[in-house]
């Protein structure tokens, strides 16, 4: 327990609530969670579960209809041949990747992590003894995972790999192409792949996510894929996420499961339930919305000195590299930099280095625009003030 980290994303959140609760005005775009309410036809499926006494233990797996449902909606969306016994719903998608990387991870092993990472990833590899291997993405590259970058890490010891698409915390969007060479890879080396699209509905443009369901079969077992109910449907709370594989695996993981936190929330099965059964509009006003936020931050950026950023493809999130004004401004650290935003800017992000990345630094859109607008025009006053100052400097 003592080797591992608290989450810094949460460590933001703490903060900006602190200095708000102290009368303290903070534009929050640290925090990853979406600021539109549960639609509230999603609302009154957890009301109607409540007032039918559906509030008791269920299967610890999930209840069956949900699992059909999670399987349905890939073997529609994707052509895969799922069924509810290839699904474990648990509360949230950050409990079913502790659940996997426990089933499959122990000491001695390494698993390839793809660097910027969301926080989480290495705090559960370590948890199971395993050891993170960092491959590096780029900036030039759009921070889009490379294979040949890939077969250079593994090693003997290399267990798995974490795939990440949409990126928390780039917005980067992996290729079909190159999840299929992923997947070819993987089944060549030995390897297992937590396949991670907890914002597979959210892509921008021209841009599509493609699913590692396209390119297996429900028998194969070198696979996990994990989603989740939180940022599509805006239900972060209602903690509904499930992992997706073998069923031989999901069995291990029930087995598991059951004697960790047992099922997840009555209530919030149900919600889901009707959530993945709802108009697709719902998450369709939603992207849209995202989508307008995006090109907004976008240009924004643009009007910030020593700020260099490639158009983020998916998710909520702009990674800017800010090692230039960093540079002028006689900062070191992308957490110094964070710190002087909420500080003289009143802004919070989140810093670079909680992505295992430094230079850079998160901001999230997942904010009206009038909130967006509030806090570019905060940072740009923040910075041209610093920057002035530090050219009178000696």
């Amino acid at each position: 327990m003592a080797n591992i980290s608290p989450s810094p994303t949460m460590a933001v959140m703490q903060a900006a609530q602190q200095l708000k609760s102290q009368g303290i005005d903070i534009v929050d775009l640290g925090v990853g969670e979406p600021d539109f309410p549960t639609p509230q036809s999603i609302k009154q499926a957890g009301i109607d579960a409540i007032e039918s006494d559906f509030t008791k233990y269920t299967a610890a797996a999930g209840i069956s209809e949900l699992r059909q449902e999670v399987a349905d909606q890939y073997n529609r969306r994707w052509g895969s041949d799922f069924s509810g016994a290839n699904v474990v719903v648990s509360s949230g998608s950050k409990h079913s990747i502790f659940n996997v990387c426990m089933a499959l991870f122990e000491e001695g092993d390494e698993v390839l992590l793809p660097t910027p990472y969301w926080v989480t990833f290495p705090e559960v590899i370590k948890m199971t003894g395993a050891v993170p291997r960092e491959v590096e993405t780029s900036q030039e590259n759009g921070f889009i995972l490379q294979v040949e970058d890939v077969e250079k890490k593994i090693t003997s010891k290399s267990k798995g790999i974490v795939v990440n698409t949409p990126s928390n915390p780039t917005g980067a969007v992996i290729p079909g192409p190159i999840i299929e060479e992923l997947v070819d890879l993987a089944r060549s080396k030995g390897l297992f792949i937590l396949f991670d699209e907890a914002y597979d509905c959210f892509t921008y443009g021209e841009t599509s996510h493609v699913s590692l369901a396209s390119f297996v079969q429900s028998s194969e077992d070198f696979y996990a894929i994990v989603g989740s109910v939180s940022k599509t449907y805006s239900m972060t709370g209602w903690r509904i996420g499930f992992s997706v594989g073998n069923a031989d695996l999901m069995k291990k993981l029930t087995a598991f499961q059951s004697h960790q936190s047992g099922n997840p929330t009555s209530i919030s099965q149900k919600a889901a339930l009707y959530a993945l059964q709802s108009d697709p509009q719902l998450v369709q006003d939603m992207k849209e919305e995202y989508e307008v936020r995006r090109d907004f931050v976008l240009r924004s950026l643009k009007e910030l000195p020593g700020f260099s950023c490639p158009p983020p493809d998916g998710a909520f999130y702009v990674f800017p590299n800010v090692e230039c004004c960093m540079e002028r401004m006689g900062l070191s650290t992308s957490a110094e930099f964070s710190r002087f935003l909420i500080e003289e800017a009143r802004v919070a992000t989140v810093p670079g280095s909680a992505f295992g990345m430094e230079g850079y630094i998160r901001i999230s859109y997942a904010a009206s625009v009038d909130q967006l607008r509030e806090a570019f025009s905060r940072i740009k006053a923040a910075l041209s003030s610093s920057l002035k100052e530090a050219k009178t400097r000696p």
